[in-house]
């Protein structure tokens, strides 16, 4: 009975775990879809983490949380766009610097803020099995994006302009406004996987929370070889190295507790050696230029 018990709270664990790399997975799938190389997840991770614990602090509740953490990954998707799509520049050149810029900028805000944006927000309600509404509805966005991609008409337009843009545009597709509008979705995803981890799961800020779990993002997108159900799988694995690294520290004292930080990262590039070359759309990192 306690091993099974254990099994059930590793399972639930590796779901919250897993939680906020999925929604920056769909993010970084649909991005590149459309053509678009989406190094700044990162960042924009890092930026919805800081929008909904503010949010939630200063608005006093969580749709506060919610909407602020809308906001920013809006304003995100502008500001990132028009570096990535209307300006002809090396987009993973723009996505590092972005990093840089959030992880600096959310610091700065972070303190500006004071002690009250140290505070611990509430623990949110389960919602099912004692998860949390953003891994309900994780889950729910992982087969509605693989329906959307591979079952409407919008989404064959949307995967035509990853392959090849310029018989998509002969077909009447306008290029730039289809890249914008999915990309700014793309980053709205990223802020929720932000808000998730800091809301849904360890309800405090701090600097550089993510700690690259935006990169472990774009690792299960070439594991799942831009398939969202894969998504799905390959978030899980991470979350569980997450979740496993977190225990042994736990109950391992003697070993230094930095061989347990880099485990889920090593684990991210077993997995991926294992899976294999990956081929992803053909336009992606191409700037689109009128003929």
């Amino acid at each position: 009975m306690e091993i099974s018990s254990w099994w059930i709270d590793f399972i639930l664990a590796s779901i919250r775990g897993a939680t906020p790399l999925i929604y920056c997975a769909l993010g970084v799938l649909i991005a590149e879809e459309v053509g678009v190389i989406y190094i700044g997840v990162e960042g924009v991770m890092l930026v919805g983490a800081l929008a909904g614990i503010l949010g939630v602090i200063f608005g006093g509740n969580l749709w506060a949380g919610l909407f602020l953490t809308l906001v920013a990954g809006v304003l995100c998707g502008f500001f990132l766009s028009f570096f990535l799509i209307w300006l002809p520049i090396d987009q993973v050149a723009a996505g590092i610097v972005f990093n840089l810029t959030a992880l600096g900028f959310t610091s700065y805000i972070f303190r500006l803020c004071g002690a009250q944006a140290q505070k611990i927000v509430p623990t949110m309600k389960p919602l099912f099995l004692k998860i949390s509404s953003f891994g309900v509805m994780a889950f729910i966005m992982v087969f509605f994006t693989w329906w959307f991609l591979f079952k409407t008409a919008s989404g064959l337009k949307i995967r035509s302009i990853g392959e090849n843009m310029h018989a998509a545009e002969s077909m009447g597709i306008d290029i730039i406004k289809v890249r914008t509008v999915v990309f700014i979705i793309a980053c709205v995803f990223s802020a929720f996987g932000g808000a998730a981890l800091t809301l849904g799961w360890v309800r405090v800020f701090a600097d550089n929370i993510t700690m690259g779990r935006g990169f472990i993002a774009l690792a299960a997108v070439y594991f799942a070889k831009w398939n969202p159900l894969f998504v799905l799988i390959g978030t899980l694995i991470f979350g569980a190295g997450e979740v496993l690294a977190f225990r042994s520290q736990a109950t391992m004292s003697s070993i230094n507790q930095y061989y347990f930080f880099m485990l889920p990262y090593a684990l991210t590039i077993l997995v991926i050696g294992l899976r294999g070359k990956s081929r992803g759309p053909a336009e992606t990192g191409k700037s689109y230029i009128r003929r």
